[in-house]
């Protein structure tokens, strides 16, 4: 992988060690945007009054995602990843600062709007940046170490957003605004632009006024992808973070605490098979793991349909935690694969709509079926679409990672 000389000087990250600083700051970001998490629901219902404004809150953020990804990827192309690492940087750590004073929901959805639009180009272009600064053989680990490190924050995050609040709910967004500042310290002075000198030279040559290139996504390979990318949204935006709380309390009456331990269950699980998940695609294929995670979430989702004791449903979620672990880092090393290295910020930017349409689509469509149709109906849709996932995965979805370094090693 060539990068540009500007981008040599500096070793592409740091010199002493080229990842540290990208995982230590995706743990301080993670910090802040585990305390945001809690905190932006219950202040949303504080404000309005009114329940419904928090899951609203939530789809306008999702838009905001939406719309940011496909221009920042095009972008990072274009004048590099590190600015718009930056731009999104200073713009969620700037809307954390003024939210402080907001006390009204109309001026806090719109900062929250600005806020995420910078959440999308961080997400986005430290996502281009991942796939830089590794390659097919050790994507797994990298992908793996940065959801271990965005894990460990969002569990502490919660932790601390909680003793604030029993002050005051707006001291959560001063730590937000901190941990971002904080973050964009460790950008300016530990991470270097990665750029390829491919994708330099392609954009210097291109017209201005040249838009995203959308031919590589005309793919059996990028279908597949884009059916998978929905299908997981659908499990983790539209079941397990929105409908699943409440399921839990009305068909199986589970308490608040309760609640709390199945999560904690799952995203303990899900920590726990990342890293391991990330040795295994590096040495046997993306879709060794991410198939067999597709059907575990469907029979997960079949679980939930037709579980109702708190204990059987504690296996149901642990299940889930441990598929959730394989699916989440194979999915993003296989998009990352299937980039091409002189367009890599327009693929993955393309696919982050369908990531962020899936968090904004999911949840209301889930939802809907769940209060029209029933809960079994709902999660029966959800477990069909996974396993028409990992068919299509399965039968249209090339290898990527194992089969090229193993054609590599045998042409040498």
């Amino acid at each position: 992988m060539n990068y540009s000389s500007k981008s040599n000087g500096q070793d592409a990250i740091l010199n002493r060690n080229p990842t540290a600083g990208i995982f230590a700051s995706y743990f301080v970001w993670s910090l802040g945007t585990g305390a945001q998490s809690l905190a932006r629901p219950l202040f949303a219902f504080m404000v309005s009054g009114q329940i419904f404004f928090a899951p609203l809150i939530a789809s306008t953020n999702a838009l905001a995602r939406t719309i940011a990804g496909p221009i920042t990827g095009l972008l990072a192309d274009r004048i590099g990843r590190k600015p718009m690492v930056i731009i999104g940087t200073i713009l969620r750590a700037g809307s954390s600062f003024i939210e402080i004073f907001v006390d009204s929901f109309l001026p806090f959805v719109i900062l929250e709007f600005i806020g995420q639009l910078g959440v999308s180009m961080w997400v986005t272009s430290s996502s281009v940046l991942i796939a830089d600064v590794s390659n097919e053989n050790n994507r797994g680990r990298m992908v793996a170490s940065r959801t271990m490190s965005m894990r460990v924050g969002m569990i502490l995050g919660p932790i601390i957003a909680g003793a604030l609040a029993t002050i005051d709910l707006r001291y959560v967004f001063a730590f937000n605004g901190i941990t971002k500042s904080v973050t964009l310290l460790m950008v300016i002075f530990m991470i270097a632009e990665t750029r390829p000198e491919s994708a330099r030279q392609r954009t210097a040559k291109d017209s201005a006024k040249r838009g995203i290139d959308f031919s590589f996504f005309k793919t059996r390979a990028f279908f597949a992808l884009t059916v998978v990318t929905f299908g997981l949204s659908m499990m983790s935006q539209g079941v397990f973070m929105s409908i699943f709380p409440v399921h839990l309390q009305e068909v199986i009456g589970a308490t608040e605490n309760q609640i709390g331990i199945i999560v904690t269950l799952a995203g303990a699980l899900t920590l726990a098979v990342a890293f391991p998940n990330g040795m295994f695609i590096d040495k046997f294929g993306r879709k060794k793991s991410l198939v067999p995670g597709l059907l575990m979430l469907g029979i997960v989702a079949l679980g939930i349909a037709y579980t109702n004791t708190y204990f059987a449903m504690l296996f149901v979620v642990g299940f889930y935690g441990i598929a959730e672990g394989l699916v989440m880092g194979s999915s993003q090393a296989y998009a990352m694969d299937l980039a091409p290295e002189d367009r890599r910020g327009e693929f993955l930017g393309v696919w982050a709509v369908f990531q962020n349409s899936g968090a904004l689509i999911a949840p209301l469509l889930i939802g809907g079926v769940y209060a029209i149709l029933g809960s079994k109906e709902a999660f029966i849709l959800v477990a069909a679409w996974l396993f028409i996932s990992a068919l299509l995965m399965a039968f249209y979805g090339p290898e990527t990672g194992v089969k090229k370094r193993n054609k590599q090693t045998s042409d040498t």
